[in-house]
Formats: C-alpha cells, structure tokens, sequence
C-alpha cells in the first residue's frame, strides 16, 4: 500500500468518526454531510475531495481539523465508557456486607465516575 493510500485510509477513517454511524435512510454524501456541521472549519466539498482521495496529503489543514474532532470524540466515548465501570464498581463493592469499611473508596469511584461523565466540573 502507497503512503498516499495509507494516508485516504486514515482520515476515511476519522471522517467515519466524525460522521457516526451510517443510518439505513443514509446515502454516502448525506453521511459525509454530517462532517462540516461538527467540524465548521470544513465545507462539504473538502470533506468529499478527502473522502475520495482528490486531497491525498494526511496533514492537510482540513485532515487535521477532523483529526482532531475524531480524537475528541474518541476520548469522550472511552471517558463515558471508564465512567460507567467505576459506577459498576462501586455498586459491586455498595453490595458488599461491610460498606462502612469501603464507604470512603466507594464514594472516590463514584465522584471520579460522575467527573468522567461530565455530571461535575471539577
């Protein structure tokens, strides 16, 4: 594989994040026009000429910018996801017999869980 074709495979790739799953009712141009309301720095078109090659370059200034919007949205998912095992945790250990000796730890998981959940701020 050319390093121009790696490189159309990567940010098909991120656009795919970007975009989000396809729906039955999608054609391909609807799914890619979901990119440029997410990312406002990028018009269809530009989304288009990445998604079909025309703009090969992987550091392109529109690449990068949806790059860095698949990332985001990456890091939220496994935030969300992080979240929800603390919250399991500390459910498993709430069950325990002896909540009075992990009374403290439960709580430590359960503010971490709602800081990654964005439910907190700080």
């Amino acid at each position: 594989m050319s390093e121009d074709q790696s490189g159309v495979k990567k940010v098909r790739r991120e656009i795919a994040i970007v975009a989000g799953p396809k729906d039955w009712g999608d054609t391909r141009e609807s799914w890619l026009a979901r990119v440029p309301r997410k990312v406002k720095t990028v018009s269809f078109r530009t989304v288009k000429a990445l998604w079909y090659g025309e703009i090969s370059d992987p550091e392109h200034w529109a690449a990068r910018d949806i790059r860095r919007e698949a990332e985001l949205i990456e890091a939220k998912s496994e935030a969300a996801n992080l979240a929800s095992k603390y919250q399991e945790i500390a459910g498993g250990m709430r069950a325990l017999q002896d909540q009075n000796l992990l009374s403290a730890e439960i709580d430590r998981l359960e503010r971490i869980a709602r800081i990654l959940g964005g439910l907190d701020r700080a």
